[in-house]
């Protein structure tokens, strides 16, 4: 909704708006997600999937889908703001953010643990703080948010730039 001026005047791939979006996506979720995906698999696939049986090259489409839903997501929120459907977008919002909550809450212990794909199964793993990947969970949170809260100031500020033409 910050950008909806610069969508509704030049389209969803609009500089500098659609640059900042994509830059989010492969310079910071792209990144996170090849870090999580080869160096805590387990942790990553939250120990549903032993990482031991899947290809080490499963982490590269893995990468470039996180960097591609964050794309897609725009682009879907660019169509339905240039169809004066801003009431769906909310009600889209709305519904991904009890998702989370629900998938957070119910995945609690296992976002909390710390393990191998054996480990967690057996019940031998540890707080996710007392190792690194806790402190690595952080960092990239804070990256992820930082970056957000960078590309929505600027696309506030290109927002503004708009309407004054």
């Amino acid at each position: 909704m910050i950008a909806r001026d610069r969508i509704k005047a030049d389209g969803p791939f609009a500089a500098p708006a659609f640059h900042l979006v994509v830059l989010h996506a492969g310079a910071v979720v792209a990144p996170v997600a090849l870090y999580f995906y080869a160096v805590h698999p387990a942790w990553a696939w939250m120990y549903w999937l032993d990482p031991k049986k899947l290809s080490g090259i499963a982490v590269l489409p893995l990468m470039v889908g996180h960097a591609g839903l964050v794309i897609g997501a725009w682009y879907l929120a660019a169509v339905l703001i240039r169809k004066n459907l801003q009431g769906a977008l909310y009600y889209v919002g709305g519904a991904l953010a009890l998702t989370l909550l629900v998938l957070v809450v119910g995945g609690m212990s296992r976002l909390a643990t710390a393990a191998d794909f054996l480990g967690y199964q057996t019940h031998h793993g540890v707080s996710l703080f007392a190792v690194q990947l806790g402190w690595a969970f952080m960092v990239s949170l804070l990256a992820m948010f930082g970056s957000a809260i960078y590309v929505a100031i600027e696309l506030g500020r290109d927002g503004r730039r708009v309407r004054s033409r």
